[in-house]
């Protein structure tokens, strides 16, 4: 019985060095961005014609494991001429037809890597394929 109880402190001894150790980390670190269930996370993918206008733009997540179509009005054109190729996080209406998602923007915003990491802002991590032209 005496040699559980040493077991059991010894474990509570080593487990409250471990979370001190992990409440020092480095508070000069950038704060991660709260977590947003209703905001789509994705690249913007633009597909043009030769002519180069603007004939379909596309959402492609990662998280949701899918790509939402973007309604070509006001906003999905402004999203396609600044943001293609970008990872952004858009916030507005889903429609679902056909089985094909359809999203109506009502904000977006760049999401950069936090200043302090490896690498170009808006690029993926080292060692993974390169962003899609």
């Amino acid at each position: 019985m005496k040699k559980l109880l040493i077991l059991f402190v010894m474990a509570a001894i080593v487990e409250l060095a471990f979370v001190n150790v992990s409440l020092a980390a480095d508070p000069n670190m950038p704060k991660r961005m709260p977590f947003d269930p209703n905001a789509i996370r994705g690249r913007v993918l633009v597909e043009k014609d030769a002519n180069g206008v603007v004939t379909a733009v596309k959402i492609q997540s990662r998280r949701t494991l899918g790509d939402y179509n973007v309604v070509l009005d006001e906003k999905g054109k402004e999203l396609a001429d600044t943001m293609a190729s970008r990872i952004v996080q858009v916030e507005g209406k889903v429609e679902e037809k056909d089985g094909v998602k359809w999203l109506t923007i009502e904000s977006y915003k760049e999401l950069r890597r936090p200043q302090g990491r490896p690498g170009e802002p808006n690029m993926p991590r080292p060692g993974r394929a390169p962003a899609p032209k």
